[in-house]
């Protein structure tokens, strides 16, 4: 949908180039297939262009199909059963999706006055462009936080509804009840129409919480959804909903049946600018705002560069119960969700977030008794002990999460309970054992910041995905005359990248944006993901979506290393500074043995590809999972350190960059150069850092280390997981690297 009459500041520039055209290498994986449609014909057999004609041309109506621009994911061959391995077409279907999201977030972002958020406001500020910047993610995000609602309607009263599936007990996995074990062998695909299609603000969200594999499944299988985790993203339904300039349509019939399930509008924007929410102290029905940020008529900048304000999506959400007076704030509304599961546990035999799945494979079959024991502990512990001071916490003056997991510190401390707990036959020494202290880390994790029904707090998954939608966009390869060459390219080094992992388990890899496109699309079919990654790695790798900045900088150097090591080819197609200066870094550090590495380099740059690969459009690292880490004081001052002097040997290793690229007398990488946000505001691109967005929780901090908000419970740490790839662990910094989590850094 064009929207260029309604900016005013530039958006970011499409290129309709392939980006990456170095010939073909070998596959490793001998089943990719391109849909019998094959790569395009050369230019050279294609007419050439008509004469001109002597009249005015007549212009085809806005938006109409473009045989030579469109051609590339016109007609999609898709199947309603998933491959094992991704195919071209699927990748240019997810690309076609993407764009639409794109497309959808600046329709919300530009749409003046939306959620009484009005462009006048900064008129008066000094920097009104940055101002009305911050005014457009303030929409988006707001939207975003109202979508993730909207999801967990469709979730309970749609979703839920279309199988006759049961809750998981915490007896089914105690006894290895079949619906659980087998789970993953159980569920059978069904077909899905236009008219069972979501919304597609629920959509985008539901796209966002499958690109978190080991969450998405643990909670499939909480509610007893395994058609639908068979099903994966039904794309033939989702293809046919999508015309050639992203605009989604469906039924009448589909919006009938959401607004009749749901309550909700078929349209995020109509539904109302309060949000229902039930008191978790006295369960008193209140009406919150979902925002009061500029609600004034006048505001100043620093009211909005801070984008503070009191609603439900705002950040410092406050709101006093009518009926006993609490101050609800997010902390408040985090700890009623914990209470509730607990009372479920206690009540219902529905087991906790957190404690499903092997933290060793990931998987939720082929646990041993110990493994079982340890899952289901956290489960017991609050069923014998702390059933009442959960219950009690509720009450007190301002309770958050880290009361609760005050009380699980007292409570891992207290051997009388741990003894009550396991049973004397099973813990002779009152002392938890190794992997109920990695239970324990798991649940927290699962209800820290998050208000939502789920296992992560999907407002913030959909704002670090909308990174990487805005990159693909960029690139453009949908566009590309070479499209469907690319897609077969990309997914020969995404078979390439898996054979990383499995070969270097106790490492973290990072991919680049080519890889994260076709590894999300795998994602998307989840049961074919599953069953992929358990053969060819032996456990279910999930895609940590919130790593440490520095981390994944040092992870995307020894990916990068690793495999031009393995494949004598370029990683990163990309000659922005941070990658020419990764490059640089490790030939430099290996004088004598970088050979094949420098040799995949030269190569690079002597085919002409570069030119091709402009620093804002190329399949650079993959950085939308990139966090700040929020720690305590003295590891933060040690963080601190380590990071400058990260960040000076980046500049050296540019400094050797630059002096390369003169030798070879190739242009050198250009650092100052400045580019185009999601709305038009220039930064300067320097490296797989977090940029700033503006919602409620943070969606780009994670915290690390022993007694810091939100990570790990005293008394749970120095538990030794080096053979445990299911957590990353006190200071891991990403719940699950390859190797460190069961996962790899650098998707979302």
């Amino acid at each position: 949908m064009p929207l260029l009459e309604h900016f005013s500041l530039k958006g970011s520039s499409k290129v309709g180039a392939d980006a990456y055209e170095q010939p073909d290498p070998l596959p490793e994986y001998t089943g990719l297939v391109s849909n019998d449609h094959g790569s395009p014909p050369p230019y050279s057999n294609q007419p050439g262009p008509p004469s001109s004609p002597a009249h005015a041309p007549v212009l085809p109506p806005v938006g109409a199909f473009d045989t030579e621009l469109d051609a590339a994911f016109s007609s999609l061959n898709l199947s309603s059963s998933p491959a094992f391995f991704p195919e071209a077409d699927q990748c240019l279907a997810h690309l076609k999706l993407l764009s639409t999201f794109h497309t959808l977030k600046e329709d919300i972002g530009y749409t003046d006055g939306l959620f009484g958020l009005w462009d006048a406001q900064c008129e008066t500020v000094k920097n009104r462009d940055e101002a009305l910047a911050k005014m457009r993610e303030k929409r988006w995000t707001l939207y975003v936080a109202r979508a993730v609602e909207r999801f967990g309607q469709w979730w309970v009263k749609v979703l839920c509804n279309m199988e006759l599936g049961q809750r998981l007990e915490v007896r089914d996995m105690s006894v290895r009840e079949p619906k659980f074990t087998e789970f993953t062998t159980n569920g059978r695909a069904k077909q899905w129409t236009l008219a069972m299609l979501p919304p597609i603000d629920v959509l985008m969200v539901w796209h966002s919480f499958m690109l978190n594999p080991r969450s998405y499944l643990e909670d499939c299988i909480r509610y007893g959804l395994k058609d639908l985790w068979a099903a994966g993203m039904p794309w033939p339904a989702v293809n046919a909903a999508i015309d050639t300039t992203f605009n989604y349509s469906v039924p009448e019939e589909a919006e009938r049946m959401f607004a009749s399930a749901t309550g909700h509008h078929w349209d995020n924007a109509q539904d109302s600018l309060n949000k229902s929410l039930n008191c978790p102290r006295c369960s008193e029905s209140l009406e919150v705002p979902w925002t009061t940020w500029c609600s004034n008529e006048k505001t100043s900048f620093r009211n909005i560069s801070e984008m503070s304000g009191r609603g439900y999506g705002d950040r410092e959400f406050s709101y006093a119960c009518n009926g006993c007076g609490a101050n609800l704030n997010h902390d408040f509304v985090c700890v009623g969700k914990f209470k509730q599961d607990v009372e479920s546990v206690i009540l219902r035999d529905w087991p906790l977030g957190g404690t499903i799945l092997s933290p060793s494979t990931g998987n939720p079959e082929g646990l041993s008794e110990r493994e079982s024991r340890s899952n289901t502990f956290l489960n017991r512990l609050f069923q014998v002990a702390l059933r009442a001071p959960v219950i009690e916490l509720v009450k007190s003056e301002a309770p958050s999460m880290e009361d609760v997991k005050i009380l699980i510190e007292k409570a891992l401390a207290d051997k009388a309970i741990i003894t009550a707990v396991n049973g004397k036959s099973a813990c002779e020494d009152g002392v938890p054992h190794r992997l109920e202290k990695l239970a324990t880390q798991k649940l927290i994790t699962r209800y820290w910041q998050n208000k939502s029904l789920f296992a992560l707090e999907l407002s913030g998954a959909v704002v670090r995905q909308s990174v990487f939608v805005d990159k693909m966009y960029g690139i453009d390869w949908l566009h590309s005359p070479a499209a469907r060459a690319t897609m077969d390219r990309l997914l020969v080094k995404y078979s390439r990248f898996i054979q990383v992992i499995a070969s270097h388990k106790s490492r973290v890899a990072v991919p680049t944006l080519d890889i994260d496109l076709a590894w999300h699309t795998h994602q998307l079919s989840p049961k074919s993901y599953f069953d992929y990654t358990n053969t060819k790695c032996g456990k279910f790798i999930d895609h940590d979506d919130k790593i440490d900045e520095e981390t994944l900088s040092k992870n995307f150097q020894w990916t990068s290393e690793t495999y031009e090591h393995m494949y004598g080819e370029v990683y990163s197609a990309c000659t922005c500074w941070y990658c020419e200066a990764i490059q640089s870094k490790y030939l430099f550090e290996k004088p004598f043995g970088a050979s094949k590495q420098e040799k995949a380099l030269d190569d690079f740059h002597e085919s002409g590809a570069p030119k091709l690969c402009s620093p804002g459009n190329s399949a650079q690292v993959s950085s939308h999972s990139a966090a700040s880490m929020a720690d305590i004081p003295t590891r933060d001052m040690i963080a601190r350190m380590s990071r400058k002097r990260y960040n000076r040997e980046l500049d050296m290793a540019y400094a050797k960059a630059c002096e390369r690229a003169n030798s070879k007398g190739r242009l050198v990488p250009e650092r100052n150069e400045y580019f185009r946000g999601a709305w038009g505001y220039p930064y300067l691109m320097y490296g797989p850092y977090m940029g700033d967005v503006y919602y409620a929780g943070d969606a780009c901090t994670a915290a690390i280390g022993s007694g810091t908000p939100g990570n790990c419970v005293l008394g749970s740490c120095g538990i030794g997981l080096r053979n445990i790839p299911g957590c990353g662990g006190c200071g891991g910094g990403c719940g699950g690297g390859c190797g460190g989590g069961g996962g790899c850094g650098g998707g979302s």
